[in-house]
C-alpha cells in the first residue's frame, strides 16, 4: 500500500455528486468544479481536484509505469508525466489518481511535477464507478495512475464499469498508466485479485491451490503487458515463492501457455514505452523477470507442495534498462529458480 502524507493543496474540493451533464442516476450533480455539501444521496465517489481547472490538451507518447509500492519513485513518477505529453519545460497535461480508500495524497506532489491539474477519485461503490464525473474525468486525463490500496476491491468495484471502459479508451488513445503496489497488481492481463487473503510464499509453495490464491482476467487493456502477471513489495515481503506459484497456476489452469511474471521491488519502479523499452528508476532491488517455456515441469495440484522447474529468472537493478517485449536485459545473466516438494531453490544459490 502507497500513501503520502501531502495534505496542503493548491485547491482541493471534495465533490460528494458531481458531473459534467446533469442526470438522473446523479440527481443533485453539479458542474465540474462546483463543491456540493448538501446531498444525502452517495454518489459512490470522493473527489479531490488540484491545480488548474482549465482543462489542457498535450499529445501522450504512452506506455506504462509499474511501481513496486512504498514510497514513491519522484524520477519514476516524472517519467509517467512526461509520457502523457508536455506542454512546455516541466509541464504536463492533467491526471487522474484512481483509488478505493485515502484520499488526496498525490495531488500536491504531482502539481508540483508539473501536472496542470490533478484529480484524485475515491470510488467507493459500482454506482462511483459508473458515474458521469468519474467517466468525463478520466475522458480528459492525459495521465492515468492507479493507487496503493485493496486490489480485490479495484476489480470488484471497476469490473464491467463505465471507469473500466473509459480508462481502456484511454489507453488505446496513447495516455500513459502507472501503477503501484495494488494498483501495479491489476494492470496486466492475468490479476492477483487477493479476494480472500494475501498469499504468502511459504503457503503457497506448501498448497497452490490455497484459498488465498485468487487469480482472474484482466481489468485493463496495456498492450505493452501481454502475457503477464506482476508482483510488488517483492523482496521486502518475500515474494518469489508466490510468483512462480501464480506461474504454476496460470499453466496449470489452462489460463497461459508460456506466462511471464515481473516482480518490482519497493521503491522501485519501471517505466516502459509501447515499444517496450524499460527502465528501472527509484531505490530498492529493482525488478525481477520470470519466465517458464510451455514445457515446463509441474507438479501443481490441491493440497500438494509445489515441484515446477526450470523458471529463468533475471534481476534488473535499478538504474538500469531491459526490453519488456523482447525480455532482454544487457549485462545481465540468467539463473534458474526450481520449486521441489515446495521448496524454492536457485541455481546462484539464492533466489534474490
Amino acid at each position: 500500500m502507497t500513501t503520502r502524507a501531502c495534505s496542503a493543496l493548491l485547491l482541493s474540493l471534495t465533490l460528494a455528486g458531481c458531473s459534467s451533464t446533469p442526470s438522473q442516476t446523479e440527481p443533485n450533480a453539479l458542474p465540474y468544479g462546483a463543491a456540493f455539501a448538501s446531498s444525502k444521496v452517495d454518489p459512490g465517489f470522493t473527489a479531490y481536484v488540484s491545480g488548474n481547472l482549465t482543462d489542457v490538451q498535450t499529445t501522450p507518447a504512452g506506455g506504462a509505469l509499474l511501481a513496486g509500492g512504498g514510497t514513491d519513485s519522484d524520477a519514476g513518477m516524472k517519467w509517467l508525466l512526461e509520457q502523457g505529453g508536455t506542454r512546455g519545460t516541466g509541464k504536463y497535461g492533467d491526471v487522474v489518481v484512481l483509488r478505493t480508500s485515502g484520499t488526496n495524497g498525490y495531488n500536491k506532489y504531482l502539481v508540483n511535477f508539473g501536472a496542470n491539474s490533478v484529480t484524485s477519485i475515491v470510488i467507493s461503490s459500482v454506482s462511483g464507478a459508473n458515474s458521469d464525473y468519474v467517466r468525463n474525468a478520466i475522458g480528459k486525463a492525459e495521465v492515468i495512475f492507479l493507487s496503493g490500496g485493496d486490489q480485490s476491491t479495484y476489480v470488484k468495484l471497476w469490473s464491467g464499469t463505465a471507469l473500466q471502459t473509459a480508462v481502456n479508451a484511454r489507453i488505446a488513445a496513447g495516455v500513459p498508466i502507472g501503477g503501484t503496489s495494488a494498483g501495479l497488481a491489476v494492470l496486466g492481463p492475468y490479476v492477483y485479485a487477493a479476494f480472500n487473503a494475501s498469499s504468502t510464499s511459504p503457503t503457497v509453495l506448501a498448497n497452490p491451490y490455497d484459498v488465498s490464491v485468487t487469480l482472474t482476467n484482466a481489468l485493463f487493456t496495456v498492450p505493452v503487458l501481454q502475457n503477464l502477471i506482476t508482483d510488488s513489495h517483492f523482496t521486502v515481503r518475500d515474494r518469489m515463492g508466490r510468483l512462480v506459484t501464480f506461474l504454476a497456476r496460470l499453466q496449470q489452469d489452462g489460463s497461459a501457455t508460456a506466462p511471464r511474471g515481473l516482480g518490482v521491488d519497493e521503491q522501485s519502479a519501471v517505466g516502459v514505452t509501447p515499444s517496450g523499452a524499460a527502465t528501472v528508476f527509484g531505490a530498492g532491488t529493482g525488478a525481477y523477470l520470470l519466465s517458464v517455456t510451455s514445457g515446463a515441469t509441474r507438479v501443481c495440484a490441491a493440497n500438494t507442495p509445489l515441484s515446477y522447474t526450470p523458471v529463468t529468472t533475471i534481476r534488473v537493478p535499478v538504474g538500469t534498462q531491459f526490453n519488456l517485449s523482447t525480455w532482454t536485459a544487457a549485462n545481465t545473466t540468467a539463473y534458474t529458480l526450481s520449486a521441489t516438494n515446495g521448496l524454492l531453490t536457485s541455481s546462484k544459490g539464492t533466489i534474490y
